[in-house]
């Protein structure tokens, strides 16, 4: 149930990321590299694969960018 919530956590930070470029692109270009950052470092001192964390993010930032160039959102 954890693995699902920081999965969700993650796809929902990549979602808010895509919607906050819309307006503040440098301030979306921030957030990405602060994450990928954040996840590196923890993966330095955790080993916990942080790849699946970042492509999570990252799968939420595309699902949503993508949705805003059909015109769904």
């Amino acid at each position: 149930m954890i693995m699902k919530l920081t999965s969700l956590a993650h796809f929902l930070g990549g979602a808010l990321t895509a919607l906050t470029t819309v307006k503040f692109p440098v301030l979306g270009s921030i957030m990405v590299v602060l994450f990928i950052i954040y996840e590196v470092n923890e993966d330095w001192h955790l080993s916990n694969k942080a790849f699946k964390d970042i492509l999570e993010f990252m799968l939420g930032l595309y699902v949503t960018a993508l949705m805003l160039i059909l015109g769904v959102l």
